[in-house]
């Protein structure tokens, strides 16, 4: 009898060592998951930041470009006017200068309404065009 007890406090210890060593395996697996799913939201790409005029700028060329029937388009840097009429839209006015075929200049003006989604504001899915005025 004391031969049978002996075997099964041994067996006892080594279950329980098995399962300390199991537990331990767990937490370490459970806290590597925990921090990689923490960082995760932590990227440098998302921008929380109101765009800037120039990015404003840049993506009122991008919606005005497939509009423009010309090859060679030109937009001038200084000299667009900026307003933010809302929390996320903002107008652009400003004007381009497109060559034709012939070689001849033509200047077209324009005002452009955008509104600003989030995110990036140098990817062009992040914004909409509400509204186009050529002259």
């Amino acid at each position: 009898m004391s031969k049978s007890y002996i075997n099964y406090k041994e067996h006892k210890k080594k279950f329980a060592l098995k399962l300390v060593i199991f537990l331990i395996v767990l937490a370490i697996i459970f806290s590597v998951a925990l921090i990689r799913l923490a960082n995760t939201g932590t990227s440098t790409e998302i921008v929380n930041n109101p765009p800037k005029n120039e990015d404003v700028y840049t993506m009122a060329k991008e919606f005005v470009k497939p509009g423009i029937q010309s090859s060679s388009i030109s937009f001038p840097e200084t000299g667009y006017q900026f307003a933010q009429t809302t929390d996320s839209t903002y107008t652009i006015k400003s004007y381009l200068e497109s060559k034709n075929e012939s070689g001849e200049k033509s200047v077209t003006s324009f005002v452009i309404t955008l509104q600003f989604f989030g995110g990036d504001p140098r990817n062009k899915k992040s914004w909409k065009m509400v509204n186009l005025i050529k002259n």
